[in-house]
């Protein structure tokens, strides 16, 4: 089955969340530069510039999956200043809802490369 990129529930996890950027000149959906942070994230990028690159890297497989208005994907330095407006704990809301994970209240959800891929569970 393929479903729009809208309908990507990666996507769709972040739909919901009020958009406090500026509306002049937002080429992006605050949704779509979420997505592409937390895979890029998940990927063990760690920190923008790795994200930038990942991005590149991987530019026409992404654009393909995610459909992005005109083919452009957003740079790192948008994604960084979406993340810079957002709310963390609707962010991490919004996580540990498309993860299925139930923190206890007051507990903060850490997620890193390992846990995500569960490489830790490997015996060596």
């Amino acid at each position: 089955m393929i479903c729009s990129a809208s309908q990507l529930p990666i996507v769709q996890a972040f739909t919901d969340l009020p958009d406090t950027r500026r509306t002049a000149g937002q080429r992006h959906h605050q949704a779509l530069c979420l997505a592409l942070f937390t895979l890029g994230v998940a990927a063990g990028n760690r920190g923008f510039l790795a994200i930038g690159d990942w991005l590149k890297a991987h530019h026409d497989q992404l654009v393909a999956l995610f459909e992005p208005p005109q083919g452009r994907l957003p740079s790192y330095s948008t994604i960084r200043r979406t993340l810079l407006r957002l709310e963390y704990q609707a962010y991490s809301g919004c996580l540990s809802k498309f993860f299925g994970i139930q923190p206890m209240a007051g507990e903060t959800i850490a997620l890193d490369g390992k846990v995500l891929r569960g490489s830790y569970e490997c015996q060596a």
